[in-house]
């Protein structure tokens, strides 16, 4: 049996399943507790009450073979002849216990009073047997006259067998009847550790299926994107022609406005996919805070625009120059959050916050949270939407979304080792917040925000277009109008220092590579930035 669970052990362990050792070493304290426990029971408990009931029962013999020899001691004294009292002595020596074979009284010595016999000093003590056992019992009785007078003393060492029988016997029945309750918990432990074997298997199974469905999902979804921006493509293009639009304006919009809700959601689905792989790792790198946190702003007013609502950046003026972290994970976290904001706010405003919770030389323990004033959740509710695929249901959930993007966030945020709280009132608006703890040292970022705000732009490089210019294209971007791209391109063509720029763009036009021209044009964002903005966004 130990031999079984040695390798069961191992075999799960070796599978990374630590679960079973912990039930192991749970179930030997368990035994190995069991046992110490039945043993000071028997030995403190149980064992004395057996030793005192058989040396009672022994001082009960013992004063019966006392009345025999008190009887021998009368007879002799009146006949003045020992032989009565030796034959009696030999009889209780013979006398054996029925329930164990062997002789009751192992020795005896009597020790007479001869103040009150009439005899010799000396002349009727004896011992007879053996009475230098040291395992058994003793008792002393004293032997008296008819008139009440004390005759002697009579000492005898009486057998401990039936004792040891008796213990014997009753140790064997406590030790058979508790490893009956041992083999069932045996039997228990290892039923468990079948069940988590089997478990462990299974969920590897599951685990296995489930990364080839994320690989699956991922190399569907970067298949399909592909021929979507193609189709986004061909709709801008079928928008500039004004007899197909005023034929088939409605049909065209709607294969548009189709493709692109299409490509957003499988966007999602192939973010999702990269975050549930274990190789997701963040690569913190130096960052510009507050430029970063104006940029965040400045893409997310776009969206509000769009939807007609108020947007505000509040910023604390304690924030860190500069702080270390993952720019990208982080800005895909906040603009997913401030996005989500917007989408669920039919009217009224989104508020964007950025507090200093604490800081020391190394470090700034920094709050983000978003504020809006819309549709709200139901509290049952708040624990779902962080599931995948799972959205509340209302109006807007039906019409748009796959339920990705809090699931997203909440990974990333676990590597940062955060987590996204939630706190909402039906009807009334929501608020999403996380705190991260980033390492801002002070004198190198100082430093870092005074080069970057007086840098020029290198020679050699495509210079970029105001901040203004930068934002529209950004957001038709986002939403993959290359109509609306080209018409910005055709504005800054006419001036010879965006003509790199102008180039680059068209590049990734060419590809229909949105995505990397959004990250692009975010750069030179950032760059733009850091020559100092207002944080009102409102």
């Amino acid at each position: 049996m130990s031999r079984l669970v040695c390798a069961t052990i191992h075999a799960l362990k070796t599978g990374g399943f630590k679960t079973p050792c912990v039930i192991s070493l749970v179930f030997l304290v368990l035994i190995a507790s069991f046992i110490v426990f039945l043993n000071r029971y028997w030995s403190g408990t149980l064992q004395p009450r057996l030793y005192h009931t058989a040396q009672t029962q022994a001082v009960i013999l013992a004063e019966s073979q006392a009345y025999l020899l008190q009887q021998a001691l009368h007879q002799t004294l009146e006949n003045n002849d020992k032989r009565f009292l030796q034959d009696a002595t030999q009889k209780i020596l013979l006398v054996e216990d029925p329930a164990i074979g062997q002789n009751i009284v192992e020795g005896l010595a009597l020790q007479v009073d001869y103040q009150t016999v009439q005899a010799d000093q000396g002349s009727l003590d004896f011992t007879e047997g053996n009475t230098r056992c040291s395992s058994c019992f003793t008792a002393s009785i004293p032997l008296f006259a008819p008139a009440g007078d004390l005759l002697g003393i009579v000492d005898f060492t009486l057998s401990d067998a039936y004792f040891q029988s008796l213990s014997t016997d009753m140790k064997s029945k406590l030790m058979a009847e508790s490893s009956i309750a041992m083999a069932l918990m045996i039997a228990v432990w290892l039923t468990m550790l079948v069940m988590f074997y089997r478990l462990n298997t299974a969920k590897r199974i599951i685990e296995d299926s489930d990364r080839a469905k994320t690989r699956f999902m991922a190399n569907v979804t970067h298949e399909l994107r592909t021929p979507l921006n193609a189709i986004l493509g061909y709709t801008q293009l079928y928008k500039e022609d004004p007899s197909l639009m005023r034929t088939h304006r409605q049909g065209i919009e709607t294969i548009d406005q189709s493709a692109a809700h299409l490509l957003l959601m499988i966007n999602d689905i192939l973010d999702f996919s990269r975050s549930d792989q274990d190789s997701l790792s963040l690569a913190p790198i130096e960052t510009a805070f507050v430029p970063f946190l104006q940029i965040i702003g400045d893409m997310s007013q776009a969206q509000a625009k769009l939807k007609g609502i108020k947007f505000t950046g509040v910023f604390d003026k304690t924030l860190p120059p500069v702080v270390r972290t993952d720019e990208k994970r982080l800005r895909q976290i906040l603009l997913n959050l401030i996005s989500n904001a917007i989408k669920f706010t039919p009217e009224g405003e989104v508020t964007f916050k950025v507090a200093l919770l604490d800081s020391s030389p190394h470090y700034a323990d920094i709050r983000f949270s978003v504020v809006d004033t819309g549709i709200g959740i139901n509290a049952a509710d708040v624990s779902r939407i962080f599931l995948p695929f799972v959205q509340v249901d209302n109006d807007i959930t039906r019409a748009e979304g796959s339920g990705l993007g809090l699931t997203i966030s909440q990974r990333i945020l676990k590597l940062m080792q955060s987590k996204l709280q939630v706190a909402s009132t039906p009807s009334k608006g929501t608020t999403v917040w996380f705190d991260l703890r980033l390492d801002a040292p002070k004198g190198v970022a100082e430093n870092r925000v005074e080069i970057l705000a007086r840098t020029p732009t290198p020679s050699g490089h495509a210079q970029a277009p105001s901040a203004e210019k930068l934002e529209r294209m950004i957001d038709q971007a986002l939403r993959h109008n290359i109509l609306g791209l080209k018409e910005a391109i055709a504005e800054l063509e006419n001036e010879a220092r965006y003509a790199m720029f102008v180039e680059e763009v068209r590049e990734y036009l060419r590809n229909y590579r949105f995505k990397p021209l959004v990250e692009y044009l975010t750069e030179k964002l950032k760059a733009a930035s850091t020559e100092g903005r207002q944080t009102d966004f409102g």
